[in-house]
């Protein structure tokens, strides 16, 4: 999801780039047939997916992808389509049409490697052109583009940088697996929850979960619910609430839980946050956004008179005085829960107008802060790119140099990070946020988004080529050579097409 941008970019740029999708189109496609076409006749199709997912694996190491290349990044994609897809599709011709968009960007990747010099690209490409499989005016273009680029070093070093980003976020989970995965060793096992929880939205965001072994934190989650099921102090994205991590954890790996246990939990944690605070919205903003995400989690229904308790709050809590003393994800999320129930349009304007502006002076010329005074965040940075998304308003944002300052700290925040039972969570929670603000970059299709990867990452000539772009309408006609996953507007969660 974090390339996503890059092969917009050169669906746009390259004018032959269709050619060389209809042959590697035309190439999969007679050896899948050649292959599996006659046991289609004898066996379900259901019964050979996994025969056709490891054949592909196999005909990718051929043409000179590597093993490792493979394992982490490419298979999980094509075996999560084949799970996804499973009883659903009956031929052969439906489950190409189904992967061949993730086969095209494997060899967009590889693109993009040959053109930062990588030599195992190189070796590739030099098999692909001995297999006619890039045609003789899209090698050409690519040339071109990759002259641009020697004579842009900077361009050069800045893509390679960016590429190479994901191998250094995976090299440091994977180096740190057996830590990762070690709970009951811990002296304090409910602390290490959280710590696993922000680990592994990381490994889910890189799709990474098939390499690690989740025994010791199901066993803890499934057998010690009164352990976790409870609240701390000083709640934060940062620090996020224990009962949150084990409920979320416990839906993503398919943990079994008392959900009537949990929900009552739940009922004490709303009178709680109502009985506390004037505005809970306002003054809680952190705890009541995890117990809204931990209610829907479980399918606890809230009434309206519920909800109108926890956004119940004077307009002094929405004045300037009040606001600035707010994160700016906390703003955020005011407006992000106010779009999820509902109610964004129906409350009053001036609210909605005193947030806005005080999240608008959290942006700097150096970037973007989580207090008026504060530091720049990478938490901030998303959620206030986020916060754009959902009011329709990126254009805003298109003269902010966000990318150089992002890569940076995720390249800074791994060489510091080690991970044990005192790591620190704010590297890793800004590690987190620093891809998850990437992914919005990469992932919302439109102008005044991509622009902020192609001035950093693209030598002049692209660039201007997509000033040229009334919109990225252009990109459309390829919609079905690559996937376009996209970004919901209020959650940020991913959508795939």
């Amino acid at each position: 999801m974090i390339f996503q941008g890059l092969f917009n970019v050169l669906n746009l740029y390259l004018n032959e780039i269709y050619l060389f999708y209809d042959s590697i189109d035309n190439y999969f496609k007679k050896k899948l047939y050649e292959k599996f076409e006659a046991r289609l006749n004898n066996d379900s199709f259901d019964s050979i997916m996994d025969d056709i997912v490891e054949y592909l694996e196999e005909e990718f190491m051929k043409l000179g992808f590597l093993k490792d290349e493979m394992e982490h990044y490419y298979i999980f994609q094509l075996s999560e389509i084949k799970d996804m897809e499973n009883g659903k599709i009956r031929s052969l011709v439906q489950f190409y049409d189904k992967i061949i968009p993730v086969i095209n960007e494997f060899f967009l990747e590889k693109i993009f490697e040959y053109i930062i010099d990588d030599e195992a690209a190189a070796s590739t490409m030099s098999t692909l052109r001995s297999k006619e499989l890039l045609p003789i005016s899209f090698i050409m273009e690519l040339r071109n583009l990759k002259t641009l680029f020697e004579r842009n070093p900077s361009k050069v070093e800045n893509l390679r940088k960016y590429i190479k980003l994901r191998d250094k976020i995976i090299g440091k989970l994977l180096n740190n697996k057996k830590k990762i995965e070690r709970v009951n060793d811990s002296k304090y096992p409910r602390d290490k929850l959280q710590l696993f929880y922000m680990l592994y939205r990381i490994i889910a965001f890189f799709n990474l979960q098939q390499f690690f072994d989740f025994t010791e934190i199901r066993d803890f989650i499934e057998n010690n619910m009164d352990d976790w099921l409870d609240t701390i102090p000083l709640v934060s994205l940062k620090n996020p609430d224990l009962y949150y991590c084990g409920i979320y954890l416990a839906e993503e790996l398919s943990i079994p839980i008392d959900e009537t246990t949990v929900k009552y939990f739940l009922l004490n944690v709303y009178d709680e946050n109502i009985d506390e605070f004037e505005a809970p919205l306002v003054e809680a903003t952190n705890q009541v956004y995890f117990f809204l995400e931990s209610a829907w989690l479980v399918d606890l229904e809230l009434s309206e008179i519920q909800i109108k308790e926890l956004l119940k709050g004077d307009k002094k809590y929405y004045e300037s005085n009040y606001l600035k003393n707010l994160e700016t994800s906390q703003l955020v999320l005011i407006l992000k829960i106010y779009k999820i129930l509902g109610v964004y349009n129906s409350t009053d304007p001036r609210i909605i107008k005193s947030i806005i502006r005080e999240i608008d002076q959290r942006i700097t010329s150096d970037g973007i802060i989580q207090y008026r005074d504060g530091f720049i965040s990478s938490e901030a940075t998303y959620h206030v790119i986020l916060s754009y998304y959902m009011r329709e308003d990126v254009k805003k944002l298109k003269k902010y140099d966000f990318i150089d300052r992002i890569i940076s700290r995720i390249y800074r925040n791994l060489e510091i990070l080690v991970i044990s039972e005192e790591t620190n969570y704010d590297l890793v929670s800004e590690i987190f946020y620093s891809c998850e603000t990437l992914r919005l970059l990469n992932c919302i299709e439109m102008k005044n988004v991509l622009v902020h990867l192609v001035n950093h990452l693209f030598p002049s000539e692209v660039c201007n080529k997509l000033n040229e772009c009334k919109e990225l309408a252009e990109i459309t006609e390829f919609n079905d050579y690559c996937r376009h996953v996209k970004v919901n507007k209020i959650t940020g969660e991913k959508i795939l097409k």
